[in-house]
């Protein structure tokens, strides 16, 4: 990584979230008046944040990516799919235990449920969703399915499953399906995919690598619900 190149992040991050920042020092100004003494852990707060996004931007460029890529072309090459899907399933697991939006969210539910919540329990039943999903992500790569063989019947049994499921779990469920798309699985999973779809070659398996993680962020929905059906009933 040159100067350059952190350089240019670092003033690319810090306006694009320059809005966000300006905004945040009106409210406080108009309406939350805090003392300028807790206003300023606030302040630097943000100034980490943006540093360690440009720091993790520039590490997913030089590690994860290619890595990723790299990854899937080994694996394709070697005509080792099913080691493939099966390193994809843990790949996807871990990334998902070490994804920290998902992290945050878990915590955010925990300080508000308290001990009506098991946040391991939480985090393990989306990584094993995410996981799962994930396989059928990469097999539609290889077999060149159209999406919508894993949306519609995804989201399908997601909305049946909501009737079953209190409205806790429900949201609860929903919510970690979006943040499971975060900034640990996106580029790797993303990148692993057009490793396997620039070996295996045509256009479409080309276009087939991005939708993995509109596969994958089904799972989750859908094992947290199991999981808080299964609960509820015992």
């Amino acid at each position: 990584m040159s100067f350059g190149d952190f350089r240019r992040e670092l003033i690319e991050t810090t306006l694009s979230l320059a809005p966000a920042m300006l905004f945040m020092l009106i409210a406080q100004v108009v309406f939350l008046r805090l003392p300028w003494e807790e206003f300023a852990l606030v302040l630097i707060g943000l100034t980490c944040t943006v540093l360690g996004f440009v720091l993790f931007i520039q590490g997913a460029k030089l590690g994860l990516l290619p890595l990723g890529q790299g990854i899937g072309t080994a694996f394709i090459e070697r005509r080792a799919l099913r080691p493939l899907l099966v390193f994809g399933l843990l790949l996807g697991i871990v990334l998902t235990v070490a994804e920290p939006d998902v992290r945050l969210l878990t915590y955010q539910i925990e300080d508000v449920f308290g001990d009506a919540v098991n946040r391991t329990a939480l985090i393990t039943a989306a990584a094993i969703g995410l996981g799962l999903f994930a396989v059928i992500a990469l097999l539609r790569i290889a077999l060149v399915w159209p999406i919508h063989y894993a949306l519609i019947p995804g989201y399908a049994l997601a909305l049946g499953l909501s009737l079953f499921a209190d409205e806790t779990t429900v949201t609860q469920a929903f919510d970690i399906g979006a943040v499971t798309t975060g900034p640990m699985t996106v580029p790797f999973l993303i990148a692993l995919g057009v490793g396997i779809a620039s070996v295996l070659g045509s256009q479409s398996r080309m276009r087939a690598s991005f939708g993995i993680m509109a596969i994958g962020s089904i799972g989750p929905v859908l094992v947290v619900m199991i999981w808080g059906i299964v609960r509820s009933a015992s």
